[in-house]
């Protein structure tokens, strides 16, 4: 059992330099001017949620709704207004825009962190990383929320002024 609890913790440790990488690689992709798309917000709305459940699971450890409520919404506010920093502009009738990857950074720092609690903590410590990875689900979905609005309300504000012309 102490060979299994051993190569656990080493795949655990291994796990964040690979997650770091990872991270890397899609801020190199989102840092230039790209489509934005109602799909690919959708997505991150969804994945952002869906990956605390999952790492809550394999954790089995639950998240501490006095600390992760709080930071949800704090989370949501954060990303809320950051996502107005984004330009969006309207080319060959797609939404243009060149995001910020500020959260992916905190998301990152969030997940290394509870990785470590997990492996090194408690589960009190684990449960308090996880209210930490709430502050960062908050943001993306705040920041991802904006931008559909805008991109929605671009959108039609392009839609109205072609059909008065």
């Amino acid at each position: 059992m102490v060979v299994v609890t051993l190569f656990l913790k080493v795949v655990g440790l291994l796990s964040i330099p690979l997650m770091i990488v990872s991270v890397v690689v899609m801020v190199r992709s989102i840092g230039r001017a790209r489509r934005i798309t109602q799909r690919s917000l959708l997505i991150q709305i969804a994945t952002s949620p869906a990956f605390l459940i999952l790492y809550t699971l394999l954790l089995g450890v639950s998240v501490a709704f006095k600390w992760a409520a709080p930071m949800v919404m704090i989370g949501l506010g954060i990303g809320g207004f950051w996502g107005l920093s984004t330009a969006l502009s309207v080319r060959d009738r797609d939404v243009v825009g060149t995001r910020s990857v500020w959260y992916l950074w905190l998301w990152a720092g969030s997940f290394a962190v509870t990785q470590l609690m997990a492996l090194f903590g408690t589960d009190g410590a684990t449960a308090g990383g996880l209210a930490m990875m709430c502050l960062s689900m908050g943001t993306a979905l705040g920041m991802n929320g904006s931008l559909l609005f805008r991109r929605q309300l671009l959108l039609s504000s392009i839609a109205e002024g072609g059909r008065a012309t």
